[in-house]
């Protein structure tokens, strides 16, 4: 692993001498990235259900080592109205369980802007629709963020988009409409939903000054039909107040009763999040966000499945209802946010070469909770250094009781170039 890393690193120093050269000679391509190794250790609950399901058939173990490696490269090119882009990401993985190893193109697409206020835009890419920090409501057509780090970079879907944009010089400053459309096929974007269709989808914003207010739309399709509105103003140079609502027509609830019975639940769900955000004048910036999360699951539901993987555990393995519990699990109780109620916090203060930072996520329906302290050290400009340490609380039916781990450390080295 440490050889891999070296390898990737020496690939990006040549791809940074390169960059910087086409940033010294401005021309029609750009190329940049970075190279990052990783080390997370994990300290296992072996008492939790999800451990139970996870590692049911896994040697029993009290800690788990995991090392990596990741390359992710972006660029673009640009000839009169054209432009071509693209973010691909290559990582690999090592722990005791096993190895994994995987590439892909997180975007890549061609756009068109025959005129400033018009663009079209065709491939993969990955967009970015609400004003949440850790979750957003209301992004219809992109794959979640990671709850343990929302700013990572995540996978775009293929799609066709248009946006069309129109400056005033009243009250109202401008307007944004971006029509787009998202083909699923068993081969094509297949994560997002049923095979088989065309889904619509469509971005209206408006621009009042200090206010910014959208309107979104996702017909039924692959998913359920949606719809959902955001809004954000600036209370202060310093302050802002954002927030989002968006209402799902029909969700479908995969849910166990404590014997193991499967059943299904569809009903229309609605989901929510306000948020305030304060970066002060010395770098200082602290995020609050309540979160509600209607598609998620009641304190009863879950508690549930927790008690069948109990009773699952009792009776082995190979049994009957420990499959039941890990198909469960893969269809939903596994996911990232699976109840309703959250409150998310998260203060850094920029002063170089540390940054530390804190963050905070509560279960306000089960008092369960996960805290990350975080310190950044950043001593030259392309290369910096990323210590995080979680812990996670709550009790055996609690979900971040429930979790496969109690504590993680890691350690990312990384150089951008």
């Amino acid at each position: 692993m440490l050889a891999l890393a070296a390898s990737c690193i020496a690939v990006a120093q040549h791809h940074g001498q390169g960059a910087g050269h086409i940033g010294s000679q401005p021309g029609p391509f750009e190329l940049g990235g970075y190279i990052e190794s990783t080390f997370t250790h994990y300290r296992l609950n072996r008492d939790s259900a999800f451990y139970r399901v996870d590692f049911s058939s896994q040697p029993q173990r009290a800690t788990l080592d995991r090392t990596g490696a990741t390359l992710r490269l972006s660029g673009n090119t640009r000839l009169d109205q054209w432009r071509l882009r693209f973010q691909s990401c290559s990582t690999v993985e090592d722990d005791q369980l096993g190895h994994e190893s995987a590439s892909r193109f997180d975007e890549l697409a061609a756009s068109w802007k025959p005129h400033p206020d018009l663009s079209l835009d065709a491939g993969k890419m990955v967009l970015k629709w609400g004003k949440g920090h850790s979750w957003n409501p209301v992004a219809f057509v992109e794959r979640p963020k990671d709850t343990s780090d929302p700013r990572l970079p995540h996978e775009g879907y293929t799609l066709i988009s248009v946006t069309g944009s129109r400056e005033f010089s009243g009250a109202l400053k401008s307007i944004t409409f971006n029509p787009l459309l998202l083909p699923v096929t068993e081969n094509l974007n297949h994560e997002f939903g049923k095979p088989g269709r065309l889904n619509l989808a469509a971005k209206l914003q408006l621009d009042y000054g200090n206010t910014e207010i959208g309107f979104y739309f996702l017909n039924s399709g692959s998913r359920s039909g949606r719809l959902g509105v955001d809004f954000s103003r600036d209370i202060t140079n310093d302050l802002e107040i954002y927030g989002e609502w968006a209402r799902i027509k029909a969700q479908n609830f995969q849910l166990t009763t404590p014997q193991g019975t499967s059943y299904t639940r569809t009903e229309a769900a609605t989901r929510y999040l306000t948020g305030l955000r304060d970066r002060t004048a010395n770098r200082r910036n602290f995020i609050l966000e309540l979160h509600h999360n209607g598609t998620g699951y009641s304190t009863e539901e879950f508690q549930n499945f927790v008690t069948l993987v109990d009773n699952a555990a009792r009776t082995g393995a190979d049994g009957t209802i420990m499959e039941r519990a890990q198909r469960l699990a893969e269809g939903g109780f596994e996911r990232q946010k699976i109840m309703q109620n959250y409150l998310y916090f998260r203060a850094s203060q920029a002063a170089a070469p540390f940054t530390p930072s804190i963050r905070l996520t509560v279960n306000l329906q089960d008092g369960g909770y996960s805290i990350a302290p975080e310190l950044l050290y950043s001593a030259r400009s392309h290369w910096g250094l990323r210590a995080q340490f979680t812990l996670l609380g709550g009790g055996a039916n609690s979900e971040y009781g429930a979790k496969y781990y109690s504590r993680r450390a890691e350690l990312r080295l990384h150089y951008h170039f």
